[in-house]
């Protein structure tokens, strides 16, 4: 992590057992290069999934440096663009405004993916 971030933020990027889905968690202060970080090891992880996996990407503790926003939209985009066929983003606020998809809490993205 850049030299910004604060110590206790943590990406955390883990896998569903049969592949179909992609969990990212950001909690902490990120900065652009940090959300770079960590949707890069969460594309590397899509690599092993299946095509048209599902993407949650948990906010909720999120906190956004910079355009460090602005990165995380894009790297979303890069996953739907790396076979997700849909990415969740779960928070309030501005965390998730700019989400093409949004739940605010990760039951209600689990209920939005299974639909």
């Amino acid at each position: 992590m850049s030299s910004t971030t604060s110590p206790d933020s943590s990406p955390h990027v883990d896998r569903s057992p049969d592949g179909s889905r992609i969990r990212v968690e950001l909690a902490g202060e990120f900065d652009a290069c940090d959300v770079v970080t960590a949707m890069a090891e969460a594309r590397h992880v899509a690599e092993s999934c299946d095509a048209g996996f599902d993407v949650v990407v948990d906010v909720r503790e999120f906190d956004a440096r910079g355009t460090a926003l602005a990165a995380l939209g894009e790297w979303e985009t890069f996953l739907r663009v790396a076979g997700a066929s849909t990415v969740v983003r779960v928070g309030e606020g501005p965390a998730v405004g700019g989400a093409d998809r949004r739940a605010s809490s990760l039951a209600e993205a689990e209920e939005l993916l299974s639909r």
